[in-house]
């Protein structure tokens, strides 16, 4: 096992320097060139970006913060900003992955909020992945294809608003499969403020658990928090907060060699006796028999 100090931190970075922030990758092109060439893609990394692997063809697995999903012809997988992924070395799978920022869809208006419209990336809420009936796969290739062709072509007019003028089409229709099936849709009045609440965790969890701390950020009062909470999730403020921050823990244990004394530290916890209390007071484990067993 490779010694490495943490996690690698993967920023977007545009193998053909488009100046626009989406990238398109085949199958065959991570398993000969290993891209992206700033980290393994067959060991776990940290993406600071939007993900979309999309099989056309083979079976396998992928591997998303601490679970495995199995994937096959027509299985569209969604990676989140900021989870930890990686790929399996399957020289049989037929696929392709699309990379983009928020910033590349929000930058037309076709892409404003287009984030808040879909469920897709909420992996609190769903499953990652989205398995196509074979009547659907064919409109998902074309779309898929498209895409590819615009994005290698010489840039020319519009080039950037096309591609994500398709891609939204992509992201869309696939909600909309989603909907269809066994999940059901949120809807809340209260959905904006949860989806700030959830960015607002994920950018301060390991310094702050308090949901004092949330509900002043979002300027509403604790009871309120734990009303918008309990109404989408089916839980209570504080319960989510621990559940993320667990998470997080796992992260650490299965995806690096910080020793769990380092761990921690970097999780928040002053000592090392109530970070191993604290773990297995929620997942019945210690954080030791955790990473022994992954």
């Amino acid at each position: 096992m490779d010694k490495r100090e943490d996690i690698p931190e993967v920023n977007f970075s545009n193998r053909l320097q488009k100046n626009f922030e989406f990238d398109v990758v085949t199958n065959h092109e991570v398993l000969r060139d290993n891209i992206p060439s700033t980290h393994n893609p067959f060991r776990p990394a940290r993406l600071h970006f939007y993900s979309i692997l999309f099989i056309l063809k083979g079976r396998g697995k992928h591997f998303i913060d601490f679970k495995t999903y199995n994937y096959k012809r027509g299985s569209i997988i969604f990676i989140a900003k900021d989870q930890v992924h990686a790929f399996e070395r399957n020289i049989k799978r037929k696929a392709i992955f699309f990379i983009f920022t928020e910033k590349f869809l929000e930058k037309s208006n076709l892409g404003s909020n287009l984030m808040q419209q879909i469920n897709l990336y909420n992996y609190h809420l769903y499953p990652p992945i989205l398995q196509l009936e074979e009547s659907e796969i064919s409109f998902f290739e074309t779309l898929a294809r498209r895409i590819r062709e615009e994005y290698h072509t010489t840039e020319d007019f519009a080039t950037e608003e096309i591609i994500a003028s398709l891609l939204k089409v992509f992201l869309l229709m696939a909600e909309r499969i989603r909907k269809k099936k066994t999940y059901t849709p949120v809807q809340s009045n209260y959905y904006p403020t949860f989806l700030a609440f959830q960015k607002l965790v994920q950018e301060n969890l390991l310094q702050n658990r308090k949901v004092q701390f949330y509900a002043q950020a979002l300027n509403i009062s604790t009871k309120k928090l734990n009303r918008i909470v309990q109404e989408i999730m089916n839980k209570p403020v504080k319960e989510y907060i621990h559940e993320q921050l667990i998470m997080e823990i796992k992260r650490f244990l299965m995806n690096t060699d910080l020793s769990i004394k380092e761990i921690a530290y970097k999780s928040g916890f002053d000592e090392p006796t109530n970070f191993v209390k604290y773990f297995k007071k929620n997942t019945q484990s210690t954080p030791s028999a955790f990473r022994k067993e992954f």
